[in-house]
């Protein structure tokens, strides 16, 4: 499987709900905020381009979560994992507005 397909397949819908949670999600986040680690706090571009990255990332598994979740052989998880991709698609612009207004960073001080 090449990059580019392992990278398509989740947004059409061809790969299990089960492997875009654990493999996607969970590991992808774990790689994208280790990356973090390695930017400068101080240095504000970068952070804002992580902030992007991260949030660019967020969205592509969430729309992968809601296409795979027709692949989950429970409605009911199905159903939830749909429900669970459309609450985060809305907190999306609302993340992103707090993350490159520095908004967040206020939080900490």
């Amino acid at each position: 499987m090449s990059l580019w397909t392992s990278i398509r397949e989740p947004l059409q819908g061809k790969t299990s709900l089960s492997r875009v949670f654990w493999i996607y999600g969970l590991l992808g986040s774990v790689v994208v905020s280790a990356l973090g680690l390695l930017f400068d706090p101080e240095n504000e571009r970068m952070l804002r381009a992580y902030v992007v990255v991260s949030l660019l990332f967020s969205l592509y598994v969430t729309v992968a979560t809601y296409q795979c979740a027709a692949n989950c052989k429970s409605k009911t998880v199905a159903w939830l994992a749909r429900i669970s991709a459309v609450i985060s698609l809305v907190a999306l612009p609302f993340i992103a507005y707090f993350g490159l207004s520095g908004a967040l960073e206020l939080a900490n001080y």
